[in-house]
């Protein structure tokens, strides 16, 4: 794991650094955090002479990240992908960047595969092509053949890509906390915090053998879906630099002359995608988070193929629910539910809530006076995110990586049909989901859920308390408090959340009774049967209750 430093050990890598910052114009920042000295006085000279690029400064952020290499453009596609945490317009700049790192030789990748899998490359494969089909900032892709005849793709991690992106990182957190430290503008940003994001998931991407897990869950997912294929992975030639796996056949999405000359129905393809999407972050929970167009292919058999998942979000139940309130709130124009869900993900509060209504309304108007199925869904959930930035809302990254999804996969399907309109498509499925949340099966169950929760965390208090409070006389505070007092707590606190829970359950059993008193035959008084079992089941508890408690009060007398 990386780490936050004092101290920049690689000083050359710091210096170089310094000095590209310099010349593309960012010599102000680094007057500003008193580095300037560590910057060659030759290179300050010469950039004083030559003329200053009249380029905006998203612009030079830009290719600054271009010219200092591989981290940093990494780092730049992360960037852009957190609309909640950076401008605008710094998003617009910053998805141009492109991996272009020119490819390792063949010779480097046959001396990999034979320090990972301990086997020559002809001991494993039938054929590997020495030009890979595929190159980026952490790793490069062969095509080849196994033993066994079966077509696959070898990403084989670049030499040393570890320890050189462990340096830049360093760095980066050096600077980042002088930032926050001299520039208090700045701060607010929260730049440390950036590269803390940036750190974990450049390490989650540099283990192969977590992308390997990753597919894996992906492919017991959608194990019942014919329409969708996942990528096999073979154990035997995988490690934590080396991943293999199944070779699809078929057309990249982005690859749009070839998709036409084939005369390919997208359209339907399409919406199988987006759908795909809406059921790995609603019902699985687990979703491909970096869904561009080299990343889906249209299989020769015409079925949809996710390839790639190095990175991949995660939703929980509560973030599924809030996620779906949001959906909601645009696709009805309710701008006061978009407000409540987004200080709820935050879990921040503000005070200028009334503002933030005002302009999320602004942001809607042309949804509320026009026709809903004609609208952006990316330009709303783009500005969206940019007032949660500007009113110091911190949305959780699950949810930024899903926006950002969702954006990147309605850019692909207007590119093939304009026409198409992403609320229409995704409408029956999240008003399904809506239905799901009131249906009193699920009502009950996630009550339930509840209950059991708050069970476990009763029965264990008083055990807690307990050695909370040994700890405690072990200490330079000392308490004098009985061993009986404690087993008297314990008690009460045990009867007190069993009698909870007796309620709660009670509760729970009067509400699904109320919810499906319109289920199902009459069998007595013209009442189904559910309803009528779980009053009788709640009435019989409530009784229980209520004995229990009198015969307590009868005993303290």
């Amino acid at each position: 794991m990386f780490k936050i430093i004092k101290e920049v050990r690689d000083i050359n890598r710091f210096r170089e650094i310094l000095t590209v910052l310099f010349e593309e114009g960012f010599d102000f920042l680094i007057a500003k955090i008193r580095l300037k000295h560590k910057v060659p006085l030759t290179k300050r000279l010469k950039a004083r002479i030559e003329k200053k690029k009249k380029f905006s400064i998203e612009k030079r952020l830009r290719l600054t990240l271009e010219r200092l290499g591989p981290t940093f453009i990494k780092f730049g596609q992360v960037l852009s992908v957190r609309p909640d945490l950076i401008p605008k317009s710094y998003i617009k700049e910053l998805e141009k960047l492109r991996d272009r790192v020119p490819p390792f030789p063949y010779a480097i990748a046959k001396q990999q595969i034979k320090k990972e899998l301990g086997k020559d490359i002809n001991e494993i494969f039938l054929n590997f092509e020495k030009k890979p089909i595929a190159s980026a900032s952490i790793s490069q892709v062969h095509k080849a053949i196994l033993k066994n005849n079966k077509k696959v793709a070898v990403k084989i991690q670049r030499p040393n890509v570890r320890e050189i992106m462990e340096t830049d990182t360093e760095i980066m957190f050096y600077v980042a906390k002088l930032l926050e430290k001299h520039i208090p503008k700045i701060k607010k940003f929260s730049p440390v915090q950036i590269i803390a994001e940036f750190a974990k998931w450049t390490e989650k991407e540099l283990d192969f053998k977590k992308e390997a897990v990753n597919a894996k869950r992906f492919a017991k997912n959608f194990s019942r879906d014919k329409t969708i294929k996942i990528s096999k992975i073979y154990n035997d030639f995988t490690t934590n630099k080396i991943l293999t796996m199944e070779f699809i056949d078929g057309i990249e999405l982005h690859n749009i002359k070839q998709i036409k000359q084939k005369k390919i129905n997208i359209r339907p393809l399409i919406d199988k995608g987006f759908e795909a999407i809406l059921t790995q972050v609603f019902i699985h929970g687990f979703f491909h988070a970096d869904p561009h167009p080299g990343n889906i292919i249209i299989t020769n058999d015409k079925k949809i193929a996710f390839v790639d998942f190095g990175i991949v979000g995660h939703f929980d139940e509560n973030l599924k629910a809030k996620s779906i309130d949001l959906f909601s709130g645009v696709i009805e124009n309710n701008a006061e539910k978009i407000v409540n869900t987004l200080i709820e993900l935050s879990d921040t509060a503000i005070e200028n809530r009334a503002e933030l209504k005002y302009e999320i309304s602004d942001v809607l108007e042309s949804l509320q006076y026009g026709d809903i199925n004609n609208a952006k869904v990316s330009y709303t959930l783009e500005e969206i995110m940019s007032l949660s930035l500007n009113y110091g809302l911190k949305i959780p990254m699950p949810f930024v990586l899903f926006g950002k999804t969702v954006i990147t996969l309605e850019g692909i399907a207007l590119e093939y049909d304009p026409k198409f309109k992403i609320i229409e498509s995704s409408r029956p499925f999240i008003e399904r989901l809506i239905r799901q949340r009131y249906n009193p099966v699920y009502v009950f169950n996630n009550f339930m859920k509840d209950i059991f929760k708050f069970k476990k965390f009763a029965e264990e208090f008083p055990d807690r308390t307990s050695k909370a409070l040994n700890r405690l006389e072990k200490g330079t505070i000392k308490i004098d408090i009985e061993d009986t007092d404690i087993k008297k707590l314990s008690l009460e606190i045990d009867k007190s959340s069993n009698r909870v829970t007796y309620s709660m359950l009670i509760a729970a059993l009067l509400i699904v009774a109320a919810l499906t008193i319109n289920f199902g035959d009459p069998v007595f008084l013209n009442v189904p049967s559910i309803p009528l079992l779980s009053f009788l089941v709640a009435l019989i508890l409530s009784l229980i209750l209520l004995f229990s408690i009198l015969r307590e009060k009868n005993i303290v007398k």
